[in-house]
C-alpha cells in the first residue's frame, strides 16, 4: 500500500513534466495528469474497475494519493483564487492552459544539497519503511522466526 501510495503521488509529475519539458508535446509540466477534467474520470473509472476485482481499497489508496498531488501543486488556489497563473491548467482542456515560464528539468533542479538531500532521505526512509512492512506480513517468514 505504500509503495501505491508513493508511486500515486508522484505520478501526476511523471506524466507531465516530461510529456513538456523533454518532448514539448505539452505547454506546460502542469497540464495533462493534472487536469481535474482528466483525472477525475479516469480515477473514477480505475476505482470502478478494482470495485469490481476486489481491489477497491488500493484504487482508493491509488486515488487520494494522486489527487493529494494535485492539491499539493495547486493549493495557491485558495489563497490567490482564479490569479492563480497555474488555474486554469487544473480545468484544462475546459480553460486554456497556461506555459511553464521556465520549462525545464535544469530550471527546476535543487538550488542546495540540502534541498536534494532531505526528500531523498525522506523517500529512502519510506521505501525502507515499505519493505520492512512488506518482509513482517509475508507469511514465510513468521515473527521471531529468521529466514535461512
Amino acid at each position: 500500500m505504500v509503495l501505491l501510495l508513493l508511486v500515486a503521488t508522484q505520478l501526476p509529475d511523471v506524466i507531465d513534466k516530461p510529456l513538456a519539458w523533454t518532448f514539448a508535446i505539452l505547454p506546460s509540466g502542469r497540464m495533462l495528469a493534472h487536469s481535474l477534467v482528466v483525472s477525475l474520470p479516469i480515477l473514477t473509472i480505475v476505482v470502478l474497475l478494482a470495485a469490481r476485482c476486489g481491489y477497491v481499497r488500493y484504487a482508493v489508496v491509488f486515488s487520494a494519493g494522486y489527487l493529494s498531488h494535485i492539491a499539493g501543486d495547486f493549493y495557491p488556489i485558495v489563497r490567490l483564487g482564479t490569479e492563480y497563473y497555474f488555474f486554469p491548467n487544473l480545468f484544462w482542456p475546459l480553460l486554456a492552459a497556461n506555459p511553464d515560464k521556465t520549462p525545464s528539468f535544469a530550471a527546476h533542479s535543487p538550488d542546495s544539497l540540502l534541498s536534494f538531500a532531505v526528500p531523498v532521505a525522506v523517500f529512502g526512509l519510506a521505501v525502507s519503511y515499505s519493505l520492512v512492512t512488506v518482509y513482517r506480513r509475508d507469511d514465510r517468514f513468521p515473527a521471531g522466526v529468521p529466514p535461512r
